[in-house]
Protein backbone atom coordinates (compact mmCIF):
# COMPACT_ATOMS: atom_id res chain seq x y z
CA UNK A 1 0.00 0.00 0.00
CA UNK A 2 1.37 3.40 -0.99
CA UNK A 3 1.71 5.94 1.82
CA UNK A 4 1.42 9.71 1.56
CA UNK A 5 3.57 12.21 3.38
CA UNK A 6 2.05 13.87 6.44
CA UNK A 7 -0.38 16.69 5.62
CA UNK A 8 1.89 19.15 7.47
CA UNK A 9 4.48 18.57 4.74
CA UNK A 10 2.84 21.36 2.74
CA UNK A 11 3.12 23.76 5.69
CA UNK A 12 6.77 22.82 6.16
CA UNK A 13 7.62 23.46 2.51
CA UNK A 14 5.64 26.73 2.41
CA UNK A 15 7.35 28.05 5.55
CA UNK A 16 10.85 27.04 4.42
CA UNK A 17 10.43 28.50 0.93
CA UNK A 18 8.84 31.67 2.29
CA UNK A 19 11.81 32.20 4.59
CA UNK A 20 14.14 31.72 1.61
CA UNK A 21 12.09 34.23 -0.38
CA UNK A 22 12.30 36.87 2.36
CA UNK A 23 16.05 36.29 2.75
CA UNK A 24 16.55 36.74 -1.01
CA UNK A 25 14.54 39.99 -0.99
CA UNK A 26 16.39 41.48 1.99
CA UNK A 27 19.85 40.55 0.70
CA UNK A 28 19.10 41.75 -2.85
CA UNK A 29 17.77 45.11 -1.69
CA UNK A 30 20.59 45.52 0.81
CA UNK A 31 23.28 44.82 -1.80
CA UNK A 32 21.62 47.20 -4.26
CA UNK A 33 21.43 49.92 -1.61
CA UNK A 34 25.05 49.47 -0.51
CA UNK A 35 26.38 49.43 -4.07
CA UNK A 36 24.38 52.56 -4.94
CA UNK A 37 24.94 54.67 -1.81
CA UNK A 38 28.22 53.44 -0.36
CA UNK A 39 30.24 52.60 -3.47
CA UNK A 40 28.31 54.85 -5.87
CA UNK A 41 28.67 52.42 -8.75
CA UNK A 42 27.37 54.25 -11.83
CA UNK A 43 25.72 51.37 -13.65
CA UNK A 44 23.78 50.57 -10.45
CA UNK A 45 22.68 54.20 -10.10
CA UNK A 46 21.67 54.43 -13.75
CA UNK A 47 20.01 51.02 -13.91
CA UNK A 48 18.41 50.98 -10.46
CA UNK A 49 14.89 50.82 -11.90
CA UNK A 50 15.77 47.70 -13.96
CA UNK A 51 17.54 46.08 -11.03
CA UNK A 52 14.52 46.62 -8.78
CA UNK A 53 12.15 45.29 -11.45
CA UNK A 54 14.37 42.19 -11.81
CA UNK A 55 14.38 41.66 -8.05
CA UNK A 56 10.59 42.05 -8.00
CA UNK A 57 10.10 39.52 -10.81
CA UNK A 58 12.37 36.99 -9.11
CA UNK A 59 10.55 37.58 -5.82
CA UNK A 60 7.17 36.95 -7.50
CA UNK A 61 8.48 33.65 -8.89
CA UNK A 62 9.79 32.69 -5.44
CA UNK A 63 6.41 33.46 -3.87
CA UNK A 64 4.63 31.35 -6.48
CA UNK A 65 7.17 28.58 -5.79
CA UNK A 66 6.48 28.88 -2.06
CA UNK A 67 2.70 28.79 -2.34
CA UNK A 68 1.87 26.60 -5.36
CA UNK A 69 4.71 24.08 -5.75
CA UNK A 70 4.29 22.47 -2.28
CA UNK A 71 0.66 21.57 -3.05
CA UNK A 72 1.62 19.95 -6.35
CA UNK A 73 4.64 18.23 -4.80
CA UNK A 74 2.59 16.83 -1.91
CA UNK A 75 0.05 15.27 -4.27
CA UNK A 76 2.80 13.40 -6.16
CA UNK A 77 4.92 12.13 -3.25
CA UNK A 78 4.19 8.52 -2.22
CA UNK A 79 6.24 5.76 -0.64
CA UNK A 80 5.82 2.07 0.11
CA UNK A 81 7.73 -0.15 2.47
CA UNK A 82 7.72 -3.92 1.84
CA UNK A 83 9.69 -6.85 3.25
CA UNK A 84 12.52 -6.40 0.79
CA UNK A 85 12.40 -2.84 -0.59
CA UNK A 86 11.45 0.79 -0.21
CA UNK A 87 9.67 2.22 -3.22
CA UNK A 88 9.02 5.95 -3.52
CA UNK A 89 7.80 8.24 -6.25
CA UNK A 90 8.23 11.99 -6.45
CA UNK A 91 8.15 14.75 -9.02
CA UNK A 92 5.64 17.00 -10.71
CA UNK A 93 6.59 17.34 -14.35
CA UNK A 94 9.03 14.45 -14.40
CA UNK A 95 8.08 11.63 -12.06
CA UNK A 96 10.99 9.80 -10.51
CA UNK A 97 10.47 6.37 -9.02
CA UNK A 98 13.18 4.98 -6.79
CA UNK A 99 13.32 1.44 -5.48
CA UNK A 100 15.87 0.77 -2.77
CA UNK A 101 16.44 -2.89 -1.88
CA UNK A 102 16.75 -3.23 1.89
CA UNK A 103 19.90 -5.36 1.48
CA UNK A 104 21.62 -2.34 -0.15
CA UNK A 105 20.99 0.04 2.76
CA UNK A 106 24.15 1.02 4.62
CA UNK A 107 22.71 3.30 7.26
CA UNK A 108 19.65 5.38 8.13
CA UNK A 109 19.23 8.82 9.68
CA UNK A 110 16.18 10.57 11.06
CA UNK A 111 16.59 14.35 10.72
CA UNK A 112 14.36 16.84 12.49
CA UNK A 113 14.98 20.45 11.49
CA UNK A 114 13.62 23.51 13.31
CA UNK A 115 10.53 23.91 11.10
CA UNK A 116 9.73 20.19 11.09
CA UNK A 117 10.27 20.07 14.84
CA UNK A 118 7.42 22.55 15.37
CA UNK A 119 5.19 20.53 13.03
CA UNK A 120 6.06 17.10 14.48
CA UNK A 121 7.77 15.95 11.28
CA UNK A 122 11.07 14.33 10.35
CA UNK A 123 13.01 13.43 7.22
CA UNK A 124 14.10 9.80 6.89
CA UNK A 125 17.42 9.60 5.06
CA UNK A 126 18.45 6.24 3.64
CA UNK A 127 22.07 5.79 2.54
CA UNK A 128 23.29 3.18 0.09
CA UNK A 129 26.58 2.78 -1.77
CA UNK A 130 24.84 4.48 -4.71
CA UNK A 131 23.83 7.59 -2.80
CA UNK A 132 21.29 9.09 -0.46
CA UNK A 133 17.51 8.78 -0.63
CA UNK A 134 15.08 10.75 1.46
CA UNK A 135 11.48 10.44 2.52
CA UNK A 136 10.67 13.97 3.67
CA UNK A 137 8.13 15.27 6.13
CA UNK A 138 6.70 12.18 7.76
CA UNK A 139 5.64 12.03 11.38
CA UNK A 140 8.57 11.60 13.79
CA UNK A 141 6.98 8.47 15.26
CA UNK A 142 6.54 6.94 11.78
CA UNK A 143 10.12 7.84 10.79
CA UNK A 144 11.46 6.15 13.91
CA UNK A 145 9.26 3.08 13.34
CA UNK A 146 10.46 2.77 9.74
CA UNK A 147 14.06 3.25 10.87
CA UNK A 148 13.70 0.52 13.52
CA UNK A 149 11.99 -1.79 11.03
CA UNK A 150 14.71 -1.27 8.42
CA UNK A 151 17.48 -1.81 10.97
CA UNK A 152 15.89 -5.12 12.00
CA UNK A 153 15.48 -6.19 8.36
CA UNK A 154 19.09 -5.26 7.57
CA UNK A 155 20.27 -7.25 10.57
CA UNK A 156 18.19 -10.26 9.44
CA UNK A 157 19.59 -10.08 5.90
CA UNK A 158 23.18 -9.82 7.18
CA UNK A 159 22.64 -12.84 9.45
CA UNK A 160 21.16 -14.83 6.55
CA UNK A 161 24.19 -14.04 4.38
CA UNK A 162 26.66 -15.09 7.09
CA UNK A 163 24.93 -18.41 7.79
Amino acid sequence: MMNKLHKNAVKSWVIARSIGSVIFLVISLLITYIMKHEFQIQWIIQGEKYILISILLIEILLIIDALVYPLLEYNQWVYELTDDKIDFTEGIFIKKRTIVPIVRIEHIKVNIGPINSKLGLADLEIFTAGGEHKIPNIEVKVAEEISDYLNKKIKQKVEEVHE
